[in-house]
């Protein structure tokens, strides 16, 4: 199997706010509000159990490939020893617990998984080291809630796309 075009570039950095002014800086991009991806059922190699995962991140507007700016969150996938590049991502992929069974057999494993309620994956990140300290994310078409920094409402997705309207809301909540 082809995987999509790549969607984005995932950088992890420890401090979202510093890092949207140096990257706008640097490539004259513009960051999209900063939200929070919010996973109820994340695993990976910091803990044997599931537990809610809830990075903030922005996304460039200038794209593909956009740029993900995630910020370090707790340990695992996302934890202040795994800054830098971070990942390479995939939208849009259907049947996720195949893939990651493909991507395993391939010798690439896994490192951070999201589960949805009924426990189907809904995104996954392979091991860093299978590819030279990158990890592939492949995310399904509706991957889970995208908060607003605050956490005080949801952002709405496209119906076909899955793709987050950052536009949503002109102003924060009152």
């Amino acid at each position: 199997m082809t995987l999509p075009t790549i969607d984005h570039v995932g950088f992890l950095v420890p401090d979202l706010d510093a890092a949207i002014a140096r990257w706008s800086a640097a490539t004259g991009y513009t960051f999209g509000p900063i939200a929070r991806f919010h996973a109820d059922r994340y695993l990976d190699h910091a803990s044997p159990d599931l537990r809610v995962q809830e990075p903030r991140i922005a996304f460039s507007v200038e794209g593909p490939p956009y740029i993900e700016l995630m910020e370090t969150t707790g340990l695992g996938t996302h934890g202040q020893d795994q800054l830098g590049v971070h990942h390479l991502g995939f939208r849009g992929l259907s049947d996720l617990g195949r893939q990651l069974e493909r991507l395993d057999a391939a010798g690439l494993g896994h490192d951070g998984v999201a589960y949805d309620p009924a426990g189907d994956v809904v995104l996954f990140f392979t091991r860093a080291e299978a590819l030279d300290g990158i990890r592939l994310e492949l995310i399904s078409p509706y991957p889970g809630r995208m908060l607003t920094d605050d956490r005080g409402r949801e952002y709405p997705r496209h119906p076909v796309s899955g793709r987050v309207d950052f536009k949503a809301f002109d102003a924060p909540p009152s």
